[in-house]
C-alpha cells in the first residue's frame, strides 16, 4: 500500500511542474458527475468467480486545473467471502464513501486539451467503509469455522483507503463514457477472515462523466492588419445631366378574338379577360371606336341558325363593352353566319372579333 501512495505521490510532484504550463491553456475550472456500474471482487480463499458480486458507485467532483481534481464516491453493494471444509461462501452487504484525488494523466504529458478523445486519470483517496447484513457468516453451520474476534454480527465500520485508475472516452463536449479499475484496503475484519495484514476489494467499473460548465475555448482573435492610407481622389467634373424625354407611341389598333362553344353565344370566363382588355384600350384612348363582327362556322347548323349565333355572338359583346362603362356610340356591331369564315378551323370560326381603331 505503502508502494502505491508513493507511485501517486511522484505523479502529482510531476504533474505540478507542468501545472503552470498547462494553466496557459484556455482552461475554466468545472464540476461534473460519474455513474458507474461493475463487480468487485474480495481476495478470499476460493476460486475468483466464487467471489465475484456487484458493485454501483455515484461521484461528485471538481476540476480545479487542468492536471487535478477532487470527486466524493459513494460506492457499495455486496461482497463476499468464503470458507474451507467444505468450501463454503457468503454475502454481505456495504456501503463505502471517499474522497479522492484525482490526477488527468494525459494534461500531464501533452497539455489541456479540451476536445481529447481519450483521458486517462489516476486517483487516490481515503474514507469510511460500512459492511452490514452479515448473517450468512453467522449461520450455525460455519460459524465455528471463524478465527475468534473476526466474525462480526449487525455492522462493522473501518477505515478504507484507495487507488485507482481510469479512463474517460469523449463522446460529446459534456458526456463522456467511462472506464475505471480500483482498489479499496480494508481492516482485516472486513470478511470476517483472519488474514496477513488488510482485505482488498477490487473493482471493475464502467458508466457515463457529466461536466457541467466545462467551457470550450474561445479562438484567439485574428490580428485585423492596419488600414491602407487613404488617396484623396481629384474632384470628377459633374456630369452633364441630359434631360429624356419619354416618348408615348401613338395608338393604332387593337384586335381580341372572342370565342364561343358550338351552339352557344355565353362568355366564359377566359374570353372575358379579353373583352376587359378591349375596355381598357377605349378608356385609354377616348377617339377610338370598336367594331364588333360576329361569326359562325360553315361546318356545321344551317345557314338560318348560324347567321342566328353570329348575331347573338356579337350582341352579347358589345352589351359587355357597355356594362363595362363604354358609350355604345363607339361601338359597330356587325354579323355575317356563316357566309364569312374569316379562320382555318371550325372552333375559331365561332367568334366575335373586336377591332379597336
Amino acid at each position: 500500500m505503502k508502494r502505491i501512495f508513493a507511485i501517486l505521490a511522484s505523479a502529482a510532484l510531476v504533474a505540478s511542474l507542468s501545472v503552470a504550463n498547462a494553466q496557459k491553456k484556455d482552461f475554466d475550472p468545472y464540476w461534473f458527475m460519474q455513474i458507474q456500474g461493475g463487480a468487485a471482487h474480495t481476495i478470499g480463499e476460493t476460486s475468483f468467480g466464487d467471489l465475484i458480486s456487484p458493485s454501483a458507485a455515484v461521484s461528485f467532483g471538481y476540476q480545479f486545473s487542468p492536471v487535478f481534481g477532487a470527486r466524493l464516491n459513494v460506492n457499495g453493494w455486496q461482497a463476499k467471502g468464503a470458507v474451507n471444509g467444505p468450501t463454503t461462501v457468503y454475502k454481505f452487504n456495504y456501503i463505502e464513501g471517499a474522497a479522492d484525488l484525482m490526477v488527468d494523466v494525459a494534461s500531464i504529458f501533452a497539455g489541456y486539451k479540451f476536445d481529447r478523445t481519450l483521458n486517462p486519470y489516476i486517483f487516490g483517496g481515503v474514507g469510511v467503509n460500512y459492511a452490514f447484513n452479515n448473517d450468512e457468516a453467522n449461520d450455525a453451520k460455519i460459524v465455528g469455522k471463524f478465527v475468534d474476534g473476526y466474525l462480526w454480527d449487525g455492522s462493522k465500520v473501518s477505515p478504507a483507503f484507495r487507488a485507482g485508475a481510469g479512463l474517460n472516452i469523449r463522446l460529446t463536449d459534456v458526456i463522456a463514457l467511462n472506464l475505471e479499475g480500483n482498489c479499496s484496503f480494508l481492516d482485516d475484519h472486513f470478511n470476517s477472515k483472519k488474514g496477513s495484514k488488510a482485505d482488498f476489494q477490487i473493482k471493475a467499473v464502467a458508466g457515463l462523466t457529466f461536466s457541467f460548465g466545462k467551457a470550450k475555448p474561445v479562438p484567439a482573435p485574428v490580428p485585423v492588419p492596419a488600414p491602407a492610407p487613404v488617396v484623396k481622389p481629384e474632384p470628377e467634373p459633374e456630369p452633364v445631366v441630359e434631360e429624356k424625354v419619354e416618348v408615348v407611341p401613338a395608338f393604332e389598333s387593337l384586335s381580341r378574338n372572342i370565342l364561343f362553344v358550338i351552339n352557344k353565344w355565353d362568355i366564359r370566363e377566359s374570353e372575358q379577360l379579353k373583352i376587359d382588355e378591349v375596355v381598357e384600350a377605349l378608356k385609354a384612348n377616348p377617339d377610338t371606336k370598336v367594331r364588333v363582327s360576329g361569326y359562325a362556322d360553315k361546318a356545321t347548323g344551317t345557314a338560318k341558325r348560324n347567321k342566328f349565333l353570329s348575331e347573338k355572338r356579337a350582341e352579347v359583346v358589345a352589351e359587355a363593352i357597355v356594362n363595362a362603362g363604354i358609350d355604345k356610340d363607339r361601338i359597330i356591331t356587325e354579323y355575317f353566319g356563316d357566309t364569312v369564315n374569316p379562320f382555318e378551323t371550325p372552333e375559331e370560326n365561332r367568334v366575335a372579333v373586336c377591332l379597336v381603331k
